[in-house]
């Protein structure tokens, strides 16, 4: 973003001290020209920013052209599956299907219409090119001799490739820093974030291509029948109900969902910190800082009445209106002393030592409305039935309180120039557990030596230029959320009606055990490298060898509904990683007007679970609670994949078929993957002249898999290019028989690939090996001395593009899958993807102006 000053990152488990247990995967400090308290020139200076790019669906697969919809080489418009008849020439002419079935009497005006039998671009008729138009200002002038002020304003307008998907923002920002007379320095910022977002529905689709309950935009079109016209035949009835090509009506038109299932999220977001600091001493300041972030949010969601659920729930065919008003806000307060000293003439002390408070709260009201009157209308007056659960039962009313207290101090020794030693502790205090389990204390401690800097014979070495050796220990804690240790109260009004018309209020308790005993986790992290630059600088190697144990680990149990109880939070078992990263630069070419720099990253990870007791085989933490999921599994990965799988012959290893010639699924469930990655890599070239900048990143990944849904629905279902092959000639599925000897049961080839693709949760898992172009960019920064005599200080012009390549190799033909895709969200559900949407491609240029 144009208004960052500087972005640093601090790995690991170094920035638990300052930072807490929010700090134990690493911080991202992003420092604003608003509160980056850099004292401005006492010129004023303006930076104007203006960027356009064009949008497009970047993993789009290939579909056959060749086959329309039907089974078994027959069929028409009717049909789910696309292995119906090839498309003739001339193109077969058939009736409407608009003019068949139940919705034969709501478009009179296609009676006795025919339409031709062909192949048409259903997802040229969904995605359209979006757009971003990114606008900036930025303003910063100095006040007097010892403060400053900036000033930013930022507008974002995202036009997505669905209609009905956008994103407009308009950020406001405020910074000030001063030095007073009075040993007194003062800054601060403030910031107002105004965020509009609508998306149409995006519900998961299960195994089979259908929408899980809820409605998807992405599961229905992508498995939409090749002669099926989503352009041309309407979407919609004319009284608003959906519909679509089959005689019963009973799939949702994706472009009916499009336009009339609606998520929308409008957010007013307030943030910003002020610090005050003093200097007691010139060798000993205290500062106390105060930051404050607060949005409200409402989430509105919107269907009109006429859908179709694939599940078959009324909900979502009479309309619902959900509208939910959200509020956070966060005081973070922090008072810190800071002591520098010289300790004779080869030896620096620094000391910082601090108290932290930090309090989050959240409230949120809500109201689910359903059973619509008026088509189109969204008030909830409008509905019939009203409840305060939404459509999976959750409390659409509910508020979370938790606080947390922090008590650290760090110690850093340096001697000379060449060793620095640092000591570091912090004790957390979290509300979220009992008292006796609340108190979490966690020290670190870290050495450097830098031998080009101790030994005479290295100092001004153009071999090694400099080299840092680092080794820590770090330890870091991690609470659970709210309200897990003791039984909650569920209360229901209106619950049910009884035989007699009697309404029903009920108390309840929650199906969450709760778990008294419940500590927080600790992560403990060791870790080694160096950091070096040689021959004259050309070379840099950053190079970082971890293990990071996290004992204790917070994990979500499902229980036995016996228990009365469905799910619980424990701690168990221990979480192992380790690995390596490195990070290789190389100048290749360093001229007066040309340069070449080429750097490499790269990251490996391994991961094991460890001590959970006997008692706990598993714990599943994550993807679908039926035939497939996530799990932690002792000895294994964390987040190993476990589901249904095929049957196979002990001697040989082949799969086994039925006497109907399919393979036979197993009853139970095994390990069948590891979504976790092999290692992953980043190629990024920089080459400049002159004014001239060409920068280029290429990714790619190695191993894990990937449970692909989208991909094995369009095979199942006869629309994947893959299937583009000879149709009429009968299969035999590799395998064997009951009794061990070779299969020689034929079959249709429609029959094998939907009974096969669609079938054990194993035959879903694709190798997720993937290479990337990740970004693009020429840039042109107009020389300074062509500004003298302009009001610019600086003009730059920059085409760029991210996203603009990528191949799976183990997918099959014509899939463009990209691996990044994944319906898990933020959380430990990895590895799987249940008819997401496409990634998205943008290309565009910024011209970037200072005054």
């Amino acid at each position: 973003p144009n208004n960052v000053e500087s972005i640093s990152v601090l790995k690991g488990l170094s920035a638990t001290v300052l930072y807490g247990e929010t700090g134990k995967n690493g911080v991202i400090l992003v420092t604003t020209k608003n509160g980056a308290g850099k004292r401005s020139s006492k010129k004023t200076e303006v930076t104007f920013a203006q960027s356009y790019f064009v949008t497009t669906p970047a993993s789009l697969p290939e579909l056959q052209s060749t086959y329309g919809g039907g089974f078994s080489l027959t069929g028409g418009f009717a049909f789910f599956s696309n292995w119906g008849p090839k498309f003739t020439n001339p193109f077969t002419v058939l009736p409407h299907p608009y003019t068949q079935g139940v919705l034969a009497g709501s478009f009179p005006e296609l009676t006795g219409d025919s339409v031709e039998f062909r192949p048409h671009d259903n997802y040229g008729a969904m995605f359209k090119n979006g757009h971003v138009l990114n606008t900036s200002v930025n303003i910063a002038a100095a006040v007097g001799a010892n403060g400053s002020i900036n000033a930013s304003y930022g507008r974002l307008h995202d036009q997505g490739f669905l209609a009905t998907n956008s994103v407009d923002r308009n950020a406001f920002g405020l910074g000030f820093n001063t030095r007073l007379q009075n040993k007194l320095s003062v800054n601060g910022t403030i910031n107002y974030v105004i965020n509009d977002f609508k998306s149409p529905s995006t519900s998961q689709a299960g195994p089979s291509g259908a929408g899980n309950g809820g409605l998807g935009v992405f599961a229905d079109i992508m498995y939409t029948p090749r002669a099926n016209d989503l352009a041309s035949w309407p979407y919609q009835t004319p009284d608003g109900a959906s519909a679509y090509y089959r005689p019963n009506n009973d799939i949702p038109n994706p472009l009916w969902t499009m336009y009339n299932s609606i998520n929308q999220q409008n957010t007013n977001r307030v943030f910003g910190n002020a610090s005050l600091k003093y200097s007691i001493l010139p060798n000993l300041d205290i500062m106390y800082r105060v930051g404050y972030d607060y949005y409200n949010e409402d989430h509105i969601y919107t269907l009109n009445k006429g859908g179709v659920s694939s599940s078959g729930e009324l909900e979502y065919t009479k309309g619902i209106y959900r509208t939910v008003a959200a509020n956070s806000r966060i005081w973070d307060h922090s008072l810190i002393a800071q002591y520098r000293t010289d300790l004779g003439s080869n030896f620096r002390l620094d000391l910082t030592g601090g108290l932290n408070a930090n309090q989050q709260l959240y409230k949120q009201a809500g109201v689910k409305s359903t059973d619509q009157l008026v088509y189109g209308l969204f008030d909830h007056s409008n509905f019939i039935n009203h409840d305060s659960r939404a459509e999976d039962g959750s409390d659409l009313d509910f508020q979370t309180d938790q606080s947390s207290i922090g008590l650290y101090a760090q110690a850093g020794l340096s001697y000379l120039d060449y060793l620095y030693v640092n000591l570091g502790a912090r004790n957390s205090w979290s509300s979220t557990l009992e008292e006796a389990n609340r108190s979490k204390f966690y020290p670190s401690v870290s050495v450097s030596f830098i031998p080009t800097s101790a030994f005479a014979f290295m100092k001004g070495s153009k071999t090694f230029n400099y080299l840092k050796l680092r080794a820590g220990y770090a330890t870091s804690a991690s609470f659970p959320p709210p309200y897990q240790t003791r039984p909650t109260l569920v209360v229901s009004t209106n619950d049910f009606n009884t035989r007699a018309n009697a309404t029903v209020n009920t108390n309840t308790i929650s199906n969450v055990l709760a778990n008294p005993n419940l500590k927080p986790e600790l992560l403990q992290e060791y870790e080694v490298g160096l950091e070096s630059r040689m021959i004259n600088n050309r070379i840099n190697i950053d190079l970082t060898f971890y293990y990071r144990k996290s004992s204790d680990q917070i994990l979500t149990r499902p229980l036995d509904v016996s228990t009365g109880f469905e799910t619980t939070t424990i701690n168990a078992g221990d979480l192992i990683n380790k690995g390596i990263e490195l990070g290789f630069g190389f100048t290749a070419i360093r001229g007066r007007n040309w340069n070449w720099q080429i750097d490499l990253n790269f990251a490996k990870n391994l991961s094991e679970v460890q001590n959970l007791p006997e008692e706990i085989a598993e714990v599943q933490t994550g993807g679908l609670f039926s035939n497939v999921g996530n799990f932690a599994i002792n000895g294994q990965p964390f987040g190993i994949i476990k589901g249904t799988y095929w049957t196979t012959d002990s001697k040989s290893g082949q799969r086994i078929v039925g006497q109907d010639g399919y393979y036979i699924a197993a009853t139970d469930q095994r390990v069948i993957g590891n979504p976790n990655v092999d290692y992953r890599t980043a190629l990024i070239n920089t080459v400049s002249y002159k004014g001239f900048e060409f920068r280029m990143q290429w990714d790619y990944s190695k191993g894990g898999v990937i449970y692909a849904n989208s991909v094995n629905t369009l095979i199942g279902r006869g629309l994947a290019k893959s299937t583009d092959v000879d149709r009429s000639v009968p299969i035999i599925l590799p395998g064997v028989k009951q009794d061990g000897t070779a299969n020689d049961f034929q079959t249709s080839m429609d029959r094998a690939y939907f009974n096969t693709y669609l079938g054990a949760a194993e035959q879903f898992l694709y190798d997720a090996t993937i290479v990337r172009l990740r970004e693009m960019s020429l840039s042109y920064s107009v020389p300074k001395d062509a500004l003298e005599k302009t009001p610019f200080g600086g003009i730059q012009f920059t085409l760029s593009g991210q996203n603009l390549f990528h191949y799976a190799p183990n997918f099959p033909e014509g899939s463009n899958y990209d691996t990044e895709t994944s319906s898990g969200g933020v959380g430990k559900t990895r590895g799987f993807e249940f008819m997401t949407g496409p990634q998205t491609r943008r290309m565009g240029a910024t011209i970037k102006l200072t005054f």
